[in-house]
This record gives C-alpha cells, structure tokens and sequence, in this order.
C-alpha cells in the first residue's frame, strides 16, 4: 500500500512540475504567532486577528500588516473578515466615544475604520457587539449583539438598516450569526436551546429556524454558507456536517471520531463542493490537530497528504487548524505548527493546479479530448496504448486499461479532476489532467 501511495504522489507530482512547467510552489508562512484567521479573498487576502486585539491583513506582496487594535485592554471576539475582492475588511474595534468594542467596517483604499453600533448604546465586558461574518461583495455583516449582561441576539448590518436584531425563536435564550450568503437571504449560526444546547440556526428572509437532520434532530452549530445558501456547514459530536437543502445532511468521518476525537468544518467555497476543517482530540490546543480538505467527490483528505500529492512543498508546517477557503476554492489559510513546533499562520494556494486545463505537449496534435467530458475520452495523436491509468487528485488509482484503442469510457467516474496517464510501447509515459462532468 506505501509503494502504491509514494507511486501516487510522484505522478502527480511529476505531473504540476513537468505540464504546467512551474517551479515546485510552497506553502507561506504569513507570520509566527497564534494569529486567528477569519478569512480569505480570491486574489489571496487574508484577514485576522490575535486574542490581544490586533487585527491584520496579509497579501503575498504587502506581508503583514497590522490595521487596527483593540484599545479599551478587553480581549478580542468576533472574526476578522474580508470581502471576495480584498477591498473591504471588518472586524470589532474600539469605539473612542463609549470605550465599547463594537462591529466595524475598514475600507483598504483609505485605511479608515468606521464604527458600525450595536443593538444598546453600551455592553458589557468591554463589548456591544463582534463581527463574525461578512457576504461577498462586503455590504452585509453579520454577528453578535448584546441585550443584557446575559443575553445577546444574531444581528446583520447594512448601509440602509443599520444594525438590526435577527431575535432568537427560544424566549430568553441567546443567538449568533456566523455567516451569510452572497445576496444576505441566508444567515447561519447558533441559537441556545432551553437547555442551553448550542445548535445550528439559519435565517431565510429574516425567518429564523434549526438545521435538523432527516430525522428532525438538531445538529450543531454552523459556521459558514455556500453563496446561493443552499449548503451550510457546522460542528456536531464527533463528526462535522455538510448539510444541503435537497440532500440533507452528511457527516464528515475520520477513523479516529469519537468524543474524545471531535472535528469541525471551518470554511466553504462558494459553490459548496470543497470543505475544509480539522479533527483533534478532545480538549488538546486548537492548532494540534489534523487539517483536511473535503470533496462530496474524494471524501475527506489530511490537508497536507493533499498538498504534497500536488507537488507543493509545505516546509515542514502542519496545517492543523485551516479556518477559511476562500470563494474559488483555491486558497486556504488558517493556524498550524512549524517544524520546531512554533504556531504559525499559514496560506496555501492552489490556484495553479485547480485551474482545469486542456493540456497537450508540443506538439497540438497530441492530446486527449474533450475536457470536460461526460461519457468517451478520445486520443489523439497516438497509436494502440498500452495502459492507461486514472488518479484521483489524492493520489489513488480510480481506473486503469490496458491495450486501449484511440477511447476509453469514463462515464462511471465520479465528477471531480482527475491525472490521466498513459504510456505506448516504447515511448514514455504522458500526463494529462481532465475534469469529468
């Protein structure tokens, strides 16, 4: 099995390397500290924050660069955020005129924050309300806004409303809003239970409701939101879930699930197909765990077993806790430990090996086509083969032919990218990357 695993990862090494004609890309460290990552733009902004209240933003040409701190000595809540195009941040800062910690909007071009209130003139515990979440565009925010010293209610934010109460359906008890999809019709989070379970809450036009599975239980807490709304993602114990408004809920496995090994699903790209998340054991620091990257196609995948099937060298990081994906899919960022066991904010982009490509050699008249394809891939260019072998993105053999004749059937693949490779008597062997419908 470990001859059939190494022999998986060089092909698809060998193959980003030789086709794409690249140097082997990296990991990047954005800086050492235990830096709270809240998300990721497509052009590889990422934004965060430390538990002492310093916000950063952090791009592969600028570095890191602080923006903004808390100033009233109350530590930090909420997520740092930032818009799809990397032009908008938010976060909770301080407000200089009541000392509160509040929602706030940051605009990059201008390098000003704008203090956006809560729901009462003035909180508790250094706090009105915190940012948690904020839709693609950067004209909706979306988190947490204090009532009482006890109570606190889900809240949105936008120009024309201002700060509004989002309530809670469990009289007495507090809400949380996490997430919302691109057009804000849909708003994920939490709302306590008379019991004071947390469980998973959605928001549809303002109408709020528990995410249930098939059998009308709750599940728990949801953390984030395809952009139609249609897929949200949360924590249960022990597996995370992916839950869709046709196809209900699916639960993310590991072997090692149980209560004392629990996961979560941190992020979503923006047309619900890839996941990211970790798994650790029970109570153990939060960066220890193992990261992974999930598929409806692949399944759950070790976020780094899944970069270096790729060929990217991750330089001796263990991505244990990835926090964001950004809308495209092709970037992730979070928190993990160095190879002296140093906590460090990582970014990892797969841009470069996502793209799907039709690629041929030299010569245009080699290839393989069409790409996409639904049913028959044709050849051409080439005589009888020899053998013909199919690798999922993880490295595994999904198929395999042998004396193939100008056509091969893929129709029973599932969709997702695939590695093709082919070899002819005695000639070497050829790579070529395909999506299947």
């Amino acid at each position: 099995m470990k001859k059939i695993y190494n022999l998986s990862i060089k092909v698809l090494a060998e193959y980003c390397l030789l086709n794409f004609g690249i140097t082997k890309a990296q990991l990047t460290v954005m800086g050492t500290g235990n830096y709270n990552v809240g998300a990721v733009s497509d052009n590889g902004v990422v934004s965060m924050h430390t538990s002492a209240g310093a916000i950063y933003k952090w791009s592969a040409a600028g570095g890191l660069v602080q923006i903004g701190a808390l100033t009233n000595g109350y530590p930090a809540a909420g997520r740092t955020v930032v818009s799809n195009d990397g032009t908008k941040i938010a976060s909770s800062t301080t407000n200089s005129a009541t000392g509160f910690n509040e929602i706030a909007t940051y605009d990059v071009a201008t390098s000003t924050w704008t203090n956006r209130g809560g729901l009462v003139p003035t909180g508790w515990d250094g706090s009105v309300s915190s940012t948690w979440g904020m839709n693609a565009n950067g004209t909706i925010l979306v988190g947490l806004g204090w009532l009482t010293a006890a109570t606190a209610h889900a809240v949105k934010w936008d120009a024309a409303g201002g700060v509004v109460d989002l309530g809670s359906i469990v009289s007495g008890r507090s809400s949380r809003a996490n997430a919302v999809n691109t057009d804000g019709t849909v708003i994920v989070g939490w709302q306590d239970e008379t019991t004071g379970t947390r469980s998973g809450a959605r928001w549809v036009n303002g109408v709020e409701s528990f995410i249930t599975d098939s059998g009308g239980n709750n599940l728990g807490e949801a953390g984030a939101v395809s952009a139609d709304g249609n897929t949200i993602i949360g924590s249960a114990l022990p597996n995370p879930y992916v839950w869709n408004t046709t196809s209900g809920v699916t639960y993310i496995t590991h072997p090692n699930s149980s209560v004392f090994f629990r996961g979560g699903a941190t992020g979503i790209s923006a047309d619900g197909t890839t996941v990211v998340g970790f798994f650790r054991a029970f109570s153990a620091p939060p960066m220890s765990g193992e990261g992974f990257i999930w598929t409806a196609a692949n399944g759950r995948v070790n976020l780094n077993d899944y970069a270096t099937s790729l060929g990217i060298a991750t330089n001796g990081v263990t991505m244990g806790l990835p926090l964001a994906i950004s809308q495209d899919g092709k970037k992730i960022a979070g928190t993990g430990l160095n190879a002296s066991g140093q906590i460090v904010g990582f970014y990892l982009d797969l841009t470069q090996y996502l793209s799907v490509k039709d690629h041929v050699k030299d010569n245009n008249d080699i290839g393989i086509y069409p790409n996409p394809v639904t049913d028959i891939l044709y050849f051409k260019g080439v005589e009888k083969i020899d053998k013909v072998e199919i690798y999922n993105m993880v490295g595994q053999k999904v198929k395999s032919f042998n004396s193939v004749d100008h056509q091969i059937d893929v129709s029973s693949l599932l969709s997702g990218d695939y590695l093709l490779q082919y070899s002819v008597k005695g000639g070497k062997q050829q790579n070529y990357k395909f999506i299947k419908r």
